[in-house]
């Protein structure tokens, strides 16, 4: 079965607005393994259904696609992306407790998914359990050390726990892994400022607010853009 987009998932920046926020990132999908060359007609009804869930949590039909997902589970019970991907559509309806049931329902399945981890840790994250969620992105970057975004998601919880330290080596991490994680220089620079190193940070935020600009998010720009003016006037 071919790959196909699904969502990935990081947390916001320290300086958004509202304190924790969902970004959703593209990532590809990890179809399960075909046993037979030739595909079943019940393989592409699974698949087809897949797909169209996925489709449905892009659009905002969280509902729709945990209908479709549901089904998914019922024709093959070890498909790991569709319990993860019905964990991504509860959040979005924000059901935190059975989106963290779907994503240990897919560590059962398959306890070295870097993905559910990090999805999970991210869930535990917006709840308030920073300690878990560390634990968490510490095993999806155990299982997959070239995982941008489990990088970046430690670096913000040791960001929210006071470890700056710490949170800047992940960020330099996730940033060489995806040099266009706009994020990651974002709250790389918002540390630079909180620690004294005030032009290090603003050419982070600078970077961040390029990226966020030639990518089209609009908000992020504007809200980096704030960030940046507020330095540059508390250092006049």
């Amino acid at each position: 079965m071919k790959p196909i987009k699904t969502s990935g998932i990081i947390l916001g920046m320290t300086l958004t607005i509202g304190g924790l926020l969902v970004l959703v990132r593209p990532t590809l999908a990890i179809p399960p393994i075909a046993q037979h060359q030739a595909v079943s007609t019940q393989e592409n009804d699974v698949q087809n259904l897949y797909e169209q869930g996925v489709n449905k949590i892009a659009l905002g039909d969280y509902q729709g696609a945990i209908s479709d997902l549901d089904r998914v589970i019922v024709l093959n019970p070890e498909y790991v992306e569709a319990y993860c991907n019905r964990g991504m559509a509860h959040i979005g309806l924000g059901n935190s407790k059975k989106a963290i049931a779907d994503f240990n329902l897919a560590l059962q399945i398959s306890p070295d998914h870097a993905d559910a981890y990090n999805r999970r840790g991210v869930t535990l994250a917006q709840q308030g359990n920073l300690n878990q969620a560390l634990a968490d992105f510490d095993q999806a970057i155990w299982f997959d050390s070239n995982f941008a975004d489990a990088y970046y998601n430690r670096g913000k919880a040791r960001t929210e726990l006071g470890n700056y330290q710490g949170a800047i080596s992940d960020y330099d991490v996730a940033i060489k892994l995806d040099p266009n994680l706009a994020e990651a220089y974002g709250n790389r620079g918002f540390i630079q400022v909180q620690l004294g190193n005030s032009q290090e940070g603003l050419k982070d935020l600078e970077q961040a607010a390029k990226i966020f600009w030639d990518s089209g998010n609009i908000a992020g720009y504007q809200q980096t853009l704030t960030y940046i003016q507020m330095i540059q006037l508390q250092l006049n």
